[in-house]
């Protein structure tokens, strides 16, 4: 079996609001693909890069532009999803298996072909490596950035990253420190904890800057666990300073409550957590009079002040 490192960039709805299709919602499109070969020894075989033409969200999200550079004007001349996946299948090959950092690439790529109605293969062979990175090197259920695990391997001839290719040949030099083939053989057993139903799937993040974080568009995205789909979210709520709340319902039926929370310190950074919950009666009444008192608690405290001035 070969492993082919993939990384993807997608853009956004300018509106906020998602384009929907019967039981699909799209939280992406994508507009890059970036692929790595490896050999039996782990080394970079061979590479690809490919632009894609959206066909939703012509427009660039602003946060996306930002990100990653990628001008609408630059991807007027890219292939269509259906074209580029071709491409992408053709490169891969007959018995290969995805190796990803982080979990929404390939809910965001079966999304897309769903979309396109393009007949795939279930499932598709697939392995976390930031899943990896951080129980194999760390003992620990946290979510690490690249740029953090190739700094503690001291791999410094990198390419610049939110580029698809680039980010995918970043991921690739990590593969001989992490005992890759090792953790995919035991890869079922090495993260069995993390699917216990109802869990708090927390993760872990850190950023340089507080804008960092604002403009990573990948932040506020979940994935179902039980059907890896890409979760529809609603309004973000404002439950204090540094926490938001949103209701997920996927179209498998199950519900989640989503939560973002962050804290900054002047040293070390943005230490930003992410985590998803069942959404039970109780949980959705305790975080509702949560936000209703922190409304009532401002509204007071406007009126004082008022009164006093």
């Amino acid at each position: 079996m070969q492993f082919i490192v993939l990384d993807l960039e997608w853009n956004q709805a300018l509106s906020g609001k998602p384009y929907k299709r019967d039981d699909l919602t799209l939280a992406g499109e994508i507009i890059q693909i970036g692929a790595v070969k490896l050999d039996d020894s782990l080394r970079i075989v061979d590479s690809l890069r490919i632009c894609v033409a959206p066909k939703y969200y012509k427009k660039m999200h602003w946060s996306v532009k930002k990100l990653t550079g990628i001008s609408t004007q630059s991807l007027a001349d890219g292939l269509t999803f259906p074209d580029a996946f071709e491409q992408l299948s053709a490169f891969c090959g007959e018995e290969y298996a995805f190796l990803t950092w982080g979990p929404d690439d390939l809910p965001m790529l079966r999304s897309n072909l769903r979309l396109h109605k393009i007949q795939y293969t279930e499932p598709i062979p697939w392995y976390d490596m930031q899943k990896i990175y951080a129980k194999v090197v760390h003992g620990e259920k946290r979510q690490y950035s690249l740029a953090d695990a190739l700094a503690h391997f001291a791999i410094s001839d990198t390419y610049p990253a939110h580029d698809a290719l680039n980010d995918a040949l970043n991921t690739a030099m990590l593969c001989p420190h992490i005992q890759l083939e090792e953790s995919v053989a035991n890869y079922d057993n090495l993260f069995a904890s993390y699917e216990a139903e109802g869990a708090d799937v927390g993760e872990v993040i850190h950023y340089s800057t507080y804008d960092a974080m604002v403009q990573d568009n990948k932040f506020p995205e979940f994935t179902c666990p039980q059907c890896e789909k890409l979760l529809p979210f609603g309004k973000w709520v404002r439950r204090s300073p540094r926490k938001r709340l949103s209701l997920a319902k996927c179209n498998c039926g199950c519900e989640y409550i989503l939560k973002l929370r962050w804290m900054e310190d002047e040293s070390t950074g943005v230490h930003a957590v992410r985590s998803l919950v069942a959404a039970t009666e109780s949980q959705i009444a305790a975080d509702t009079r949560a936000v209703k008192n922190r409304r009532r608690s401002r509204k007071n405290s406007a009126k004082t002040k008022n009164t006093t001035a």
